[in-house]
């Protein structure tokens, strides 16, 4: 349990001094106003990992199709490359948008191992997944929302992003280093183990057995008759039950 907040920790710093960094190296581009929409290809991917601020929907087809509406002079900017089985969207290095539309990103998929945000942006996925496993990761402000049916999902924030989680699990595993929160009383799942390094929350529905660990003020709520309740408070954070 240590090493996993400590990484979340390593990582929300290493994301605040990287964002500083680039923001004083940064070419400035300002939206003109004016959207345009392009499609593109790329090749089959596992994993998605999005940077920035825009939202990316992941919707159901035919993998390998985008679709993007943005700015006609920030579109040249947004990346979409496959590295390995990752697809990568984000904006190219060393420059610095301020958008006055919203950027969107139609992402079509057959299936996903993991999600991980960076930034201010979300991730809506717009059909219910269906894995053996799913990772689920915010670094940043971000929101990720998802319909699972899944074997097992862990979910990790490093910051103040949410995530929100509906559907069926076997095992559901929560993190939060930050501020941030996990709503996941619609996720219906047999068992759960929820961590806390901060002031976040998590919202869990469990059928089973719960381990629950709080370090600090964030508190963990779950719904449910658990036959097995193995709960560690360290600060002024509360475990509770919401039944």
């Amino acid at each position: 349990m240590k090493k996993t907040l400590q990484l979340l920790l390593i990582l929300s710093s290493f994301t605040i001094s990287m964002q500083g960094q680039s923001w004083w190296s940064s070419k400035m581009i300002q939206g003109n106003g004016n959207l345009t929409t392009t499609n593109r290809t790329v090749k089959k991917f596992d994993n998605l990992s999005v940077g920035g601020s825009m939202n990316v929907n992941l919707i159901d087809g035919k993998e390998g199709y985008i679709r993007i509406e943005a700015e006609e002079n920030i579109m040249p900017y947004i990346e979409t490359i496959v590295e390995g089985r990752n697809l990568k969207i984000r904006f190219k290095k060393n420059i610095s948008i301020r958008t006055n539309k919203k950027i969107e990103v139609n992402v079509a998929i057959e299936d996903i191992s993991s999600m991980a945000l960076d930034g201010s942006g979300n991730i809506n996925v717009l059909k219910t997944l269906k894995e053996e496993e799913l990772s689920v990761s915010i670094s940043g402000s971000g929101n990720i929302n998802a319909s699972i049916n899944v074997g097992t999902v862990k979910s990790a924030i490093g910051g103040s992003g949410n995530i929100n989680l509906k559907g069926k699990a076997k095992s559901f595993d929560a993190a939060i280093a930050g501020s941030g929160n996990v709503s996941a009383y619609k996720l219906k799942a047999h068992n759960v183990k929820a961590r806390i390094a901060g002031s976040g929350d998590i919202k869990v529905t469990v059928s089973d057995k719960i381990k629950a660990t709080v370090v600090g003020s964030g508190n963990i709520y779950y719904k449910g008759h658990p036959d097995k309740i193995d709960t560690t408070s360290l600060g002024s954070g509360d475990i509770e039950d919401r039944n």
